[in-house]
């Protein structure tokens, strides 16, 4: 895997005004929320898991400049692919042999699918590789902290997530655990010194080159996490894309501005970087303003087709497994008889609960932190993965 981006040091003393928690290093995640404006602590977190990596320590490299030609830290963080497998294993120790690409993104497999078929020039074609065929890549990726709770507390597979919930059990991430959901699509080569990139092998031999469209941070330093959301500036102009249908909010970044201006913040090294590219969509905290009205926050290549209904927060409330006529079951993401149709707004109690035989309501569902990576997990006994409650018609 190569990489490629057009770089100039910025000093480090520059990244004062988001991150001045007082000594910190930038390359070192903040801290609690309260230290900061929340769009400054976004910032901050943006910095630090972009920073270049030491791969062979999964860490970041202070001896390197913000925007060098590396894997950023995030990158070298366990993919939900490592710790969710197949069998419901134990995933292992954190540190291990890289995913190859194949593995690395969520995409259709033929294995799963072997009659997919796509267009191309009007005709049904076979899919003979998932990964080239695909729009855009994803990837989903945590910290140590929270890849050593899950392994803690055997939530790698179905049976291990609904002995943490029985009998009143919680699932509880520990504080400074964070899970990053990132999306990246093929550029050209005259666009690689405004994107952070990789190079893939394709099964055919070929290689093409990326670009990161979107990062979603989530990180635990409140019981409702902080959720923040980045886009590449492009995305809102991209022909193929949905555009951002809602206007951002920086308050950092558009400091002395209105706070949709979509700018980068000065004096925390961006400058002369790809970073500098990037922009803050928005972050959350609570499920509703004010007002009580519903706070969303969506982005354009993540939630694609659904940045109307779009809320971190109170989607991933609704991570939970439960037993519904002894199957384990999950609640769905998009509402009944919707195919893009999220939640939004304070979490409902009657979403956890289902209906028994004789009408009575009871507890069905219980919540796993906000973590909707878990879903992935399949059973270590060969069993089907937790089906969903929508899919299934029982009462959600």
């Amino acid at each position: 895997m190569t990489r490629s981006s057009a770089v100039r040091w910025v000093p480090v003393l520059l990244f004062a005004a988001c991150c001045s928690a007082h000594s910190r290093s930038p390359w070192t995640p903040p801290g609690d929320v309260a230290t900061a404006g929340s769009d400054a602590y976004a910032w901050s977190l943006f910095v630090a898991l972009n920073w270049p990596a030491d791969p062979d320590r999964r860490a970041a490299d202070p001896s390197v400049r913000l925007g060098a030609d590396r894997p950023t830290v995030w990158e070298t963080w366990k993919n939900s692919a490592d710790i969710f497998l197949h069998d419901g294993a134990d995933p292992g120790p954190w540190n291990g042999p890289p995913l190859t690409d194949d593995r690395r993104f969520e995409v259709i497999s033929p294995r799963d699918f072997p009659n997919l078929k796509h267009i191309v020039n009007g005709r049904m074609v076979p899919v003979a590789d998932p990964l080239a065929d695909a729009k855009r890549l994803v990837e989903v990726r945590v910290n140590r902290l929270s890849f050593e709770y899950i392994r803690a507390h055997r939530l790698y597979n179905v049976e291990g997530q609904l002995a943490a919930v029985a009998n009143g059990g919680r699932v509880s991430f520990p504080s400074g655990a964070i899970d990053v959901k990132a999306a990246w699509r093929p550029i050209e080569a005259a666009e690689a010194s405004r994107y952070h990139t990789l190079t893939i092998k394709l099964a055919d031999g070929s290689r093409r080159l990326y670009g990161l469209t979107a990062l979603n941070i989530a990180a635990k330093n409140r019981p409702n996490w902080f959720w923040a959301s980045f886009e590449h500036a492009d995305n809102q102009l991209r022909a193929d894309g949905d555009g951002w249908l809602h206007p951002s909010r920086d308050t950092f970044a558009c400091r002395g501005r209105p706070s949709d201006c979509n700018g980068s913040p000065t004096k925390i090294g961006l400058e002369g970087t790809v970073w500098q590219y990037y922009r803050l969509r928005g972050t959350l905290t609570r499920f509703v303003d004010a007002a009580n009205r519903p706070l969303l926050l969506g982005n354009s290549e993540l939630e694609a087709g659904l940045q109307a209904t779009a809320s971190c927060i109170t989607c991933h409330a609704r991570a939970s497994i439960g037993e519904v006529d002894g199957t384990p079951t999950r609640l769905p993401v998009f509402k009944a008889g919707s195919l893009r149709n999220g939640y939004v707004g304070r979490p409902d109690p009657e979403w956890f609960r289902g209906t028994d035989a004789t009408g009575h309501r009871y507890p069905a569902f219980q919540p796993l932190d906000f973590v909707w990576s878990l879903s992935q997990a399949a059973s270590e006994r060969g069993m089907p993965r937790a089906r969903s409650a929508e899919v299934s018609g029982d009462p959600p």
